[in-house]
């Protein structure tokens, strides 16, 4: 390039998606997703045929996560009841039988976390392919710096097997045992690697795990948007829950009603996810992609299509920021996995390319009869949700937003004013005999403030 010539546009993306055969092997041992994540990439292969899915998307194995990575956010008791409990061979009526349900219940491993054959492999697979998400962005964004590459958009990796957003750090909850969105963005974080996170939820259950994680740290700010009514799972996720400590107004709650469409959707997403970025100035976004909110979903109560959940990827796909995408929630079966194929899709940038009808694949019959591959809305589904309704929650959510990012611009004044004072007071005759500089209370303060 000729000095003064004009940079060209970034016009390509690196895309990462985390898979493997074991790996796969791995999350088809949760009951409830239905073999979901190997439909789908069943489903991209017969969509973008004859090795053209390895033009666009980069796929990396995932490594398995050591205790010692769990026990990053889980607490050990934790992790050995898991290890104890969810070996191969082990099943819930076998732990029925050595009378042991008391102690599953006091960790959470009943009911919608049912203890399974092979548990603990799934959770050190599903953790493991989140923490090397992580690591290949940071890979790729670090090498986006160099010259060569400067052309390229923001990296994207992504985890459909990922975002386990409810699990707890010594409780698992909501098909959750190990919350991998958390390990993710604790190694984002740590040691300074990426100052400030934003993570969205659009998951029709809020990301409750997510939410208790960060509560009090202002590196994160959590955004979810998701259903909320008497008795829905898992009850939190007001808008009056906005952190504390040093992560107040840094926890944004967005509840909304049944029924509710694309359009209505996308407009509030668009809105809150845009004044998010001005605020929070991130340098990461982590999407939490759930697709339960599709209308057929058994588990949800939204009225969404793939083609609404895609606008919302697209919009976070704009905003010029590395992305780390986790599938979390969607149990509607067939529906699940052409909404994900339809994600993919729109990451890499092809979505408008994607086939009207499902290819002939091994999956092909289990989409009979409805062979179309775009999914839709529900026609005759009440829709609870008003436009002046959902513009006074939009305004809440930003006004939340507001006050996180009005309350870092003060302490980064009086940071600054700080530095500023102690760089013209100069050296005590003492300081000067030693050679020492004393550093204000205040910015070592700062300085040791937790990754959270």
């Amino acid at each position: 390039m000729e000095a003064g010539e004009p940079r060209s546009a970034p016009h390509r993306r690196e895309v990462v998606l985390l898979h493997s055969p074991s790996y796969l092997e791995a999350l088809g041992r949760l009951p409830v997703h239905q073999q979901r994540e190997r439909r789908t990439l069943a489903l991209l292969e017969a969509c973008f045929p004859d090795g053209e899915l390895s033009q666009h998307v980069q796929l990396v194995a995932p490594t398995v996560a050591t205790r010692e990575q769990l026990e990053a956010f889980h607490s050990r008791d934790y992790i050995d009841i898991l290890y104890e409990f969810g070996a191969e061979s082990e099943s819930l009526s076998a732990v029925q039988e050595q009378g042991e349900m008391q102690l599953l219940e006091e960790f959470g491993l009943v009911d919608d976390a049912y203890v399974f054959p092979g548990l603990f492999g799934y959770c050190s697979y599903v953790a493991g392919a989140t923490l090397t998400a992580v690591d290949a962005l940071l890979h790729l964004m670090k090498s986006r710096l160099r010259d060569e590459v400067l052309l390229l958009l923001p990296p994207v990796a992504i985890n459909l097997g990922g975002g386990r957003h409810h699990a707890m750090r010594s409780h698992a909850s909501g098909f959750c045992y190990v919350n991998d969105a958390v390990l993710g963005i604790q190694r984002l974080v740590s040691k300074g690697r990426v100052k400030r996170v934003l993570v969205v939820d659009i998951d029709v259950h809020h990301g409750d795990g997510t939410q208790e994680a960060f509560y009090y740290s202002e590196k994160v700010t959590t955004i979810s948007f998701h259903l909320r009514e008497p008795a829905f799972f898992p009850g939190t996720g007001a808008d009056s829950e906005v952190g504390a400590g040093r992560g107040k107004h840094n926890n944004v709650n967005v509840p909304l009603q049944r029924g509710i469409t694309d359009g209505q959707f996308h407009a509030l997403f668009q809105r809150v996810v845009d004044k998010a970025v001005g605020a929070v100035e991130p340098e990461m976004v982590v999407l939490v992609c759930g697709v339960d909110t599709l209308a057929r979903d058994p588990l949800g109560g939204f009225n969404l299509t793939s083609g609404g959940i895609c606008d919302c990827v697209e919009t976070v796909m704009a905003l010029q920021l590395p992305v780390l995408l986790l599938g979390a929630g969607g149990y509607s079966g067939a529906d699940a996995s052409k909404s994900f194929t339809a994600v993919v899709a729109t990451v890499i940038g092809q979505r408008r390319n994607l086939p009207d009808q499902i290819p002939e694949h091994a999956y092909y019959e289990e989409y009979l009869p409805n062979v179309q591959l775009a999914t839709t809305a529900a026609a005759h589904r009440p829709n609870l949700n008003m436009g002046e309704t959902l513009l006074e929650t939009g305004d809440r959510a930003i006004a939340t937003l507001e006050q996180a990012a009005s309350i870092r611009q003060s302490r980064t004044q009086q940071i600054s004013k700080k530095r500023a004072r102690d760089s013209t007071s100069g050296l005590s005759v003492a300081d000067a005999q030693i050679g020492f500089v004393r550093i204000s209370s205040e910015l070592v303060e700062d300085a040791a403030i937790p990754t959270g």
